[in-house]
């Protein structure tokens, strides 16, 4: 069983060969390993059973190898995610169960009768091209981390979904120096995290029309600090703006904009509200950049508000602006400041950087309960 600390990241095919040509790839920081093709197939029950109990089961053809996978649902932080991955070699294309006994199988699926249902609901197949990045970090210590790019399609039910990934997997360091290298990325090549999983994208390709993304209120209890409540609030903005973009690529379906846009003026409504555990930053960044993308969007959202107001969603002037806009916002989502800001948000969240601000009167406000402050 291994332990993944991964930073995950899309990008659009169209800037592969950008990326592969910036200099931190070139540089004697990073090795490139080489390419292989990679073919997946993913299990599961017709009532979907696994993925109802957060687990994902495949097989790999890499080469002449088959392996055999079982993951955890893991967790996410910030943008980075850790999960469980068991791996066996296999003769034979076919599930042995008896190996998922070493794992963290779930007791409610070892049963004869549930693994008579499982087969095969969805494919992918990618290329993988590998680097290991070796290097010191901003503190001198060792850094080292494999970088994957996938670039192929999720398969199921005869549709298909693009992949394009950007997968930064720890070896050895912080993982805050990883974010740190991704952002290094970011400021030329436009890279999203993405906590959306290669199971997922299948998974949805099975009922698109049943997608959807979910807003979950967090829980807090009488011994949550103020800046707990803080960072579990930023880390749930971060980890639904982006998803809410990504999923009107997806879908094309316009609620999900307003649902972004939401989302980013939260993130500017928590540095408000909690300014006096989180002073601002001395540069400025974040703010400059959420404040900007606030604007954009709104900006591209006008068409559907107007809309709405004036009752004429099906009128001339609305399909015109509506095209416009949709055109808009793949020309935003095709830049490079999108990412930046989240990553800078994500650095943050992982240092806590906002300490380094603080005077005797923010660290006891940060420790007092949010339920008592």
């Amino acid at each position: 069983m291994a332990l993944e600390v991964e930073l995950k990241l899309t990008l659009s095919p169209h800037h592969v060969e950008s990326l592969k040509l910036q200099p931190l790839f070139r540089s004697s920081q990073v090795r490139e390993l080489g390419s292989h093709q990679l073919g997946n197939i993913y299990y599961d029950t017709p009532d979907q059973q696994l993925t109802q109990h957060r687990v994902a089961l495949r097989i790999r053809r890499k080469g002449e190898q088959l392996i055999q996978t079982l993951k955890s649902s893991g967790s996410s932080e910030a943008g980075m995610h850790s999960r469980k991955e068991w791996e066996w070699l296999i003769k034979q294309p076919e599930l042995d169960y008896a190996l998922l006994e070493s794992a963290e199988w779930p007791k409610s699926l070892q049963d004869p009768n549930i693994h008579a249902q499982v087969a095969p609901i969805f494919s992918t197949d990618f290329t993988r091209t590998t680097w290991i990045l070796d290097t010191l970090d901003s503190k001198g210590n060792v850094l080292k981390a494999e970088i994957a790019l996938d670039q192929g399609t999720v398969s199921a039910h005869g549709r298909e979904d693009p992949l394009c990934e950007l997968e930064l997997e720890l070896l050895e360091g912080e993982a805050t120096e990883m974010v740190k290298f991704a952002l290094d990325l970011a400021k030329h090549i436009p890279l999203y995290i993405s906590d959306i999983s290669k199971a997922e994208r299948g998974y949805r390709l099975l009922d698109p029309e049943a997608y959807d993304v979910h807003r979950k209120l967090p829980e807090f209890d009488e011994s949550t600090t103020l800046e707990q409540s803080f960072s579990t609030l930023l880390q749930k903005e971060l980890g639904l703006w982006p998803r809410y973009l990504e999923a009107w690529q997806f879908t094309q379906d316009w609620k999900y904009i307003p649902l972004a846009l939401e989302s980013l003026r939260n993130i500017g409504a928590l540095y408000e509200t909690y300014s006096d555990i989180v002073p601002a930053e001395p540069d400025g960044k974040i703010d400059f950049l959420l404040s900007k993308l606030i604007r954009q969007l709104r900006d591209i959202d006008a068409w559907r508000r107007t809309a709405v107001i004036s009752g004429q969603k099906d009128s001339d002037l609305t399909k015109q602006q509506q095209q416009r806009s949709e055109a808009r916002l793949n020309v935003l989502l095709q830049t490079a400041e999108p990412g930046v800001l989240a990553l800078l948000i994500s650095e943050q969240l992982i240092e806590k950087s906002w300490r380094e601000r603080w005077q005797e009167s923010h660290q006891q406000l940060a420790q007092s309960c949010l339920t008592k402050a």
